[in-house]
């Protein structure tokens, strides 16, 4: 229990440092320029080579709510030296909208331009490539337009789609997609993101809106995260066009995805979100080098995969309480969690003496 205790003490310190790498940009006047609201933030700027993210939010902490029903992109001004948020109709973007902006913490987020070589079989489509996206239908992907490098504005409402071999991303009216238009396409997120993929179930809808259930979130008004509609793998229910920008929204209980424009939220429709979370991947006895869990969520199983030898695991439900202990594997082992029942749990991994410990939710 000393352990458990030693570890949310380091967690409730680093809280306030970690969270930088996913931030609130609100628009104000002071940082705008007609269509585009310069950010300023220490990671973005002076950094051209930025790999960023960013998700409308309707009322972060200190908002009462303001509303873009403008598609949004990201712009690196090269005279201000400043990345910035602008709308892609060129409309002034509105005074006081905000936005969830995360930033790469490794390497998890690239760009993607458009080519004949990339186009699918339809110009309304192009094929993303990535050794984390290829074969994997788990993956999940955000993704946000990108007016450098190719001065492309890119007013569309974007989904993905898996193919059966390869991620797509498309347009949701079914335009086509410019030679040149250029994407950021986060994979995954970094050590420090839950990966989850929200359904849009009769029972979560309410009008406009579809309320999310994950603990991360739950009861969390300073939660962060970046989201993305998923289309699904064909010949299932998720198969929903969503031509509709979306948001997010704190409901004083739970977050949740909405339609600007007040619509009706489309049933069965899915979500790929990247949330950040400071907590995870909090070390003792020194810090590791890169270790992750997934897939995460777990059904019946979740791989752990190290720079280092893995030498033991140990996993905490969160009364301080072990469950389980195994012997490490090599560089890359994996974790039976079939006899976990669901909810969240601390995985600590130990190499070499300095162990890393990350949260594990278990479906």
């Amino acid at each position: 229990m000393k352990t458990l205790f030693t570890l949310l003490l380091l967690i409730l310190t680093l809280t306030g440092v970690a969270q930088d790498a996913t931030f609130v940009h609100t628009v104000t006047p002071s940082n705008t320029s007609a269509d585009l609201s310069y950010i300023d933030h220490p990671l973005l700027n002076n950094n051209p080579n930025a790999q960023l993210i960013v998700s409308h939010v309707w009322n972060p902490p200190g908002s009462s709510g303001v509303y873009n029903t403008h598609r949004t992109g990201l712009y690196y001004d090269a005279t201000e030296n400043k990345w910035g948020v602008y709308n892609e109709d060129a409309n002034n973007i509105v005074n006081g909208s905000s936005y969830f902006v995360y930033v790469e913490q490794n390497s998890e987020v690239y760009q993607h331009v458009t080519s004949l070589s990339n186009q699918g079989t339809s110009d309304a489509y192009t094929v993303l490539s990535h050794p984390d996206l290829n074969g994997n239908p788990e993956a999940q992907v955000v993704v946000s337009t990108y007016y450098n490098p190719n001065a492309s504005r890119n007013d569309k409402n974007y989904g993905t789609w898996y193919d059966g071999t390869n991620w797509n991303l498309f347009t949701e009216g079914g335009a086509t997609i410019e030679i040149g238009d250029a994407f950021m396409v986060a994979v995954n997120g970094g050590d420090l993101t839950h990966r989850y993929r929200h359904v849009a179930s009769a029972a979560s809808i309410s009008g406009n809106v579809t309320i999310i259930d994950h603990p991360a979130l739950n009861g969390n008004p300073d939660a962060r995260f970046v989201f993305m509609h998923n289309w699904g793998e064909t010949g299932t229910s998720a198969n929903v066009i969503v031509d509709k920008v979306l948001g997010v929204w704190y409901t004083g209980t739970n977050w949740s995805i909405y339609t600007e424009d007040i619509s009706a939220f489309p049933e069965d429709s899915e979500y790929d979100l990247i949330i950040f979370d400071p907590t995870l991947g909090v070390s003792e006895n020194g810090s590791l080098a890169s270790v992750s869990l997934y897939p995460n969520p777990a059904d019946t199983y979740t791989t752990i995969e190290s720079q280092e030898i893995i030498e033991e695991v140990r996993v905490y439900n969160l009364l301080g309480q072990e469950v389980l202990r195994i012997a490490g594997e090599g560089m890359k082992m994996s974790l039976d969690t079939s006899s976990l029942t669901s909810g969240t749990y601390l995985v600590n991994v130990r190499c070499e003496g300095r162990s890393k410990t990350l949260q594990l939710l278990k479906k």
